[in-house]
């Protein structure tokens, strides 16, 4: 009776124990607001807001956001997450984009991951709301507006630019749009191609998002500002590189000739422009009856484009002509002819992994001499065969051939395994491929591929410095988009890093990326054209040598030899019916090195090549020049050998002397 007694006593008061805590976890919702109003372009990088509720119990891990960027390459970003009982949390963060595939897929798998504990060691946990990214797509040949305007309607006349631009045009009223934050990454504005400043002042906003501004138009966007009171003083950082000082007086442009200008637009009265004085920075002028209408300056890839006139000027946006004007001097009715392999090299995210990717993966160590090979199996088998029997015979230990035998074949195949192994033994080997445009600060900026060839099992782990950022390959065969499970990218308060997980004893693996060094100097070009020649000096600020320096003009490259660093050489150089033209890359077809003496050249040729792609929309000939220092911010955890190959393109404009030429 007593242990009877025991067992009811135990189960009354096991059903005090509170059940709650037991069964206690983290309830997490997600929901995920994508581009600019849930808006993006394939193959471009774009913003992604994520508000995370946490309606049970704590949660300390990490977050993960996993998703295709391409066919080859994907992207698995891991964020360290802290998130109280009840606590809501907004996190800003970044895709390098996503593939066209991604939206074609009949199941796409989930995009967002959260790992109680950490990814590396922690418990997979559900949560509600979002499972995937579910943007609208635009093709990368869609031209995207964004502006800034405290009053759209003054920009009405834009919607009808489309009528006239040879592609499609989707335009973002950026302070018509909730809660919307000016972007302090530069990624958060790749979207747009255009970005319209109307009767507003950027010197308002901080200076990381003026800088925004600034590294957007290096990398090929387009500002259109039009012209107000305050213009010459409201720009911020952008002041020195405008184009006109706009004047107080004003003059006007007759409808007629505005008319002939815009290819028959149709305006119903003249227009009033301000007088403007051009600046050092100014690049090309529009004008109309010797009168500046707008002006350019180009700042790397892209431009500013300062009009003479307001750009919601009510008189003006009335009248029909408007938007084929804008048109006009936003070159969206151009029709150039279509380069389908420079396009090709102008997207890294395929022309890296496809085509440089092949090459950086192929290590001169795979290369075993077969010639060698031959020569020891046959030593090996005059060895075992007459050389064994006639020795053993005259010591008269024939017996002895038993074990003597073996013991050869093992020590031959030792040292074929060491003549094969031996640059594979001692530690890992990475080829490194990277190509830069410089730009007008002394910074670098451009892309790299990154191989790992293994010297054991296991995870391998990369060191990420600010301005570099790693996208791991991804398995083409795989229906499963959980990259991470494969290769992943920490974001931590110390930097980022990316680990390849689970790597084999002697494979290959690889990551491409883009990289930015700051304040690493640059080529001091003086140079001038006369009577044919390109005559004058190149000083080499950049701390290393640059190797193979030529000017590249159109599909000819002018040879300068080697420049050390802080050298200075004089330039005379003969050029072809005195023009010198933007590099242009003849497509020779693809071939794949024949033997390791080959790897490394053409290692070197496909960073050339990317390297064009980079620069080619400046409309300069330039400056290019290879060096084999290890310029990227990426360093294993761990020893290995590197082999690093690095092309540096800078864009220049020579002075254009006409003495003694012929008028």
């Amino acid at each position: 009776m007593k242990r009877y007694g025991y067992i009811l006593l135990f189960f009354i008061m096991f059903s005090f124990v509170p059940f709650s805590n037991v069964s206690a976890a983290p309830n997490l919702s997600i929901e995920a607001n994508v581009g600019i109003s849930n808006n993006i372009k394939t193959y471009t990088p774009f913003p992604v807001e994520v508000t995370i509720t946490n309606n049970g119990t704590a949660f300390s891990g990490d977050f993960v956001i996993d998703t295709s960027v391409s066919y080859s390459i994907g992207s698995a970003k891991v964020y360290p997450l802290e998130i109280a009982e009840g606590e809501t949390k907004t996190l800003q963060l970044y895709l390098e984009g996503l593939s066209e595939d991604y939206f074609y897929m009949d199941k796409q798998d989930q995009s967002f991951y959260f790992y109680e504990g950490g990814i590396e060691n922690g418990r997979l946990i559900d949560y509600t709301g979002d499972k995937i990214l579910r943007p609208i797509s635009f093709n990368t040949d869609t031209t995207v507006l964004y502006t800034l305007t405290e009053n759209s309607d003054r920009l009405a006349s834009f919607l009808r630019v489309e009528q006239f631009a040879t592609n499609n045009v989707e335009i973002f009223h950026l302070n018509q749009i909730a809660d919307f934050q000016f972007p302090t990454d530069v990624r958060g504005l790749e979207i747009a191609d255009i970005l319209v400043i109307d009767d507003v002042g950027i010197s308002d906003l901080t200076t990381d998002q003026q800088q925004v501004i600034l590294n957007w138009i290096e990398r090929g966007g387009t500002l259109l500002l039009g012209a107000s009171n305050q213009v010459n003083t409201s720009m911020g950082l952008l002041q020195d590189y405008l184009p006109l000082v706009l004047l107080d007086e004003q003059v006007s442009i007759s409808s007629a000739s505005l008319e002939t200008y815009t290819n028959g637009g149709i305006f119903t009265e003249n227009i009033k422009v301000n007088h403007a004085n051009q600046t050092e920075s100014s690049n090309f002028i529009f004008s109309v009856d010797n009168q500046v209408l707008a002006a350019t300056t180009n700042i790397g890839n892209g431009q500013i484009v300062q009009t003479t006139f307001s750009l919601g000027d009510r008189a003006l946006t009335t009248m029909d002509g408007y938007p084929m004007l804008l048109t006009t001097l936003l070159q969206l009715d151009s029709t150039q002819p279509i380069d389908e392999y420079q396009d090709y090299i102008r997207n890294p995210i395929d022309y890296l992994p496809l085509e440089v990717g092949t090459i950086n993966e192929l290590f001169p160590s795979f290369e075993v001499s077969v010639t060698n090979l031959v020569i020891i199996v046959l030593i090996y088998i005059l060895i075992i065969g007459p050389v064994l029997y006639f020795i053993l015979k005259r010591i008269d230990k024939r017996e002895h051939a038993w074990w003597i035998i073996p013991a050869l074949s093992i020590a031959l195949s030792v040292v074929l395994f060491v003549i094969g192994a031996k640059d594979r033994l001692l530690q890992s080997q990475i080829q490194q491929t990277a190509y830069y445009q410089v730009n007008a600060d002394e910074s670098l900026s451009g892309y790299y591929i990154q191989s790992i060839l293994t010297n054991r099992g296991g995870d391998f782990t990369f060191q990420l410095d600010e301005g570099t950022t790693a996208l791991p390959y991804r398995n083409y065969n795989a229906n499963s988009n959980t990259l991470h499970k494969k290769a992943f990218v920490k974001e931590n308060e110390d930097g980022s890093f990316i680990q390849l997980k689970n790597l084999n004893y002697w494979s290959v693996e690889s990551f491409i990326g883009e990289s930015q060094i700051s304040n690493i100097g640059k080529l001091d070009i003086q140079l001038s054209t006369e009577n044919n020649m390109l005559i004058g000096k190149i000083t080499n600020h950049f701390p290393f040598e640059l190797k193979d320096l030529a000017v590249w003009t159109g599909a000819s490259e002018l040879a300068l030899g080697n420049i050390k660093a802080g050298e200075t050489i004089d330039v005379s150089l003969k050029i072809s019916d005195g023009l010198l033209l933007p590099p242009s890359m003849i497509n020779y077809g693809y071939s794949y090195p024949q033997t390791k003496e080959e790897i490394y050249p053409k290692r070197l040729e496909k960073a050339k090549f990317g390297a064009s792609g980079i620069v080619e929309e400046n409309g300069h000939p330039v400056i290019i020049g290879w060096t084999d220092q290890a310029l990227v911010g990426v360093e294993l955890e761990g020893n290995a050998t590197v082999s690093p190959v690095s092309y540096i393109a800078q864009p220049f404009s020579p002075e254009i002397e006409r003495k003694g030429v012929a008028e």
